[in-house]
């Protein structure tokens, strides 16, 4: 009878500390990735690295169009996606431009990648977007 009791005892408390460290164990989101297609064509790639939040943004087209990669964050206060980094490629076909930015596991984010005839170009041609958070 008390051999059971010791048992039970063990069971509960290993069942509950497997649960108490898995519910801590922090959760790690996958690098995201997308593409901006303009007439049938990959024209740009923008990807967000999880491991040290870093965001690439790729010109794969020598045409007379750059991109622009931009990083928006949700603003539920009224003000909705709002930029907080920015930058231009305009390098050609296969090269990349990067920028870090620290995301938060706490918000959601929109990643924008629009063609752009050079960088100080306010009217994109054409814009794809994604939204993740971590």
């Amino acid at each position: 009878m008390m051999r059971q009791w010791i048992a039970r005892i063990a069971v509960t408390l290993t069942v509950g500390l497997a649960l108490i460290t898995g519910a801590t164990t922090p959760a790690f989101a996958a690098d995201t990735s997308f593409d901006l297609i303009a007439s049938g064509t990959v024209r740009a790639t923008m990807t967000h690295i999880d491991d040290g939040d870093d965001f690439e943004v790729w010109d794969w087209s020598a045409d007379t169009y750059g991109v622009r990669g931009t990083l928006q964050r949700w603003h539920a206060s009224g003000s909705g996606w709002v930029d907080v980094e920015s930058v231009y490629n305009g390098s050609g076909s296969g090269h990349k431009v990067t920028f870090g930015y620290d995301v938060s596991e706490l918000a959601s984010y929109r990643m924008k990648l629009c063609n752009v005839n050079g960088a100080s170009d306010t009217t994109p041609v054409k814009c794809a977007y994604k939204e993740f958070s971590e």
